[in-house]
């Protein structure tokens, strides 16, 4: 059988698995398994990623709860009231706390605006198409260099520690048209690594309009989504996207780019801004 045409693009793959040293300060647990290989097999103890549940309250009303590595809180917070349309940037934050298993988080909304989304979640349109209707259109000038992107999924292979020692996180980070490094996130979760990474960017104060998202994930509407509500331009992942990712971007103009691996990249949508 044929192989498929982007497992002959990418050649033979290089794996990164149990390269890193071990933390203890990092969030996965020694884990006893059996390695089977041909007819042998041998007991082994591997680290494996260890998630919270993290409840996200919004001027006291609760909003959602994630499954998540139990770090930069306050960040994954921002990054998804922001990114899934709750708050409209960082200045609708009046003030993020954390205790415990739960952020708190204290907006500038009229109460009204935060009944009207709860509303709309609550009829099941978070995520879905009907979420992304009426989103604004980015409209940045931005144009970057195919190599920023390249030398950035390179960034994240180094960047990824708790990966690089268990292979069980996605991981996404921020980056200047220059290639420069804002924010960079781990998760298990590939949704709450965007969270994350953009909420690290926005809570700097940092303008996103001529930045880029890269990522490990596949790029879904409702990952693009959340990056346009961030009003970031380019997007990019070492993955695939999927057809309603390609839907959204061009509804709202974002340049989206798949399988970045040195040589090659694949721009599905607004490739003027990639040069």
């Amino acid at each position: 059988m044929r192989e498929s045409w982007h497992a002959e693009k990418a050649g033979k793959r290089t794996s990164y698995w149990k390269d890193e040293v071990h933390d203890p300060s990092a969030p996965y647990i020694l884990t006893k398994c059996v390695e089977i290989s041909g007819v042998d097999r041998k007991e082994l103890e591997l680290d494996v990623v260890e998630e919270e549940s993290i409840k996200i309250m919004l001027d006291r009303r609760h909003i959602v709860t994630l499954l998540t590595l139990p770090g930069e809180l306050r960040e994954l917070a921002a990054g998804f009231l922001i990114c899934e349309g709750v708050l409209k940037g960082k200045e609708d934050i009046h003030s993020i706390s954390v205790q415990e298993d739960t952020v708190f988080c204290e907006s500038t909304l009229d109460n009204s605006e935060l009944e009207l989304w709860m509303e709309i979640r609550s009829s099941g349109c978070i995520g879905i198409k009907s979420s992304w209707e009426g989103m604004e259109p980015l409209t940045s000038k931005v144009r970057m260099k195919k190599e920023v992107l390249m030398n950035a999924i390179e960034q994240i292979k180094e960047k990824g520690k708790i990966w690089r020692r268990t292979g069980g996180t996605h991981s996404s980070l921020i980056c200047t048209r220059e290639g420069d490094i804002i924010s960079f996130c781990e998760d298990g979760s590939r949704a709450c690594s965007v969270d994350k990474a953009a909420g690290a960017a926005l809570l700097s104060g940092i303008d996103l309009s001529d930045c880029a998202l890269i990522t490990t994930g596949r790029l879904s509407g409702g990952m693009v989504a959340k990056a346009a509500r961030a009003r970031i331009p380019v997007v990019a992942s070492k993955a695939a996207p999927l057809s309603t990712g390609i839907q959204v971007s061009k509804m709202v103009g974002m340049t989206l780019v798949g399988f970045v691996g040195k040589p090659n990249l694949y721009v599905y949508s607004s490739e003027e801004r990639i040069i």
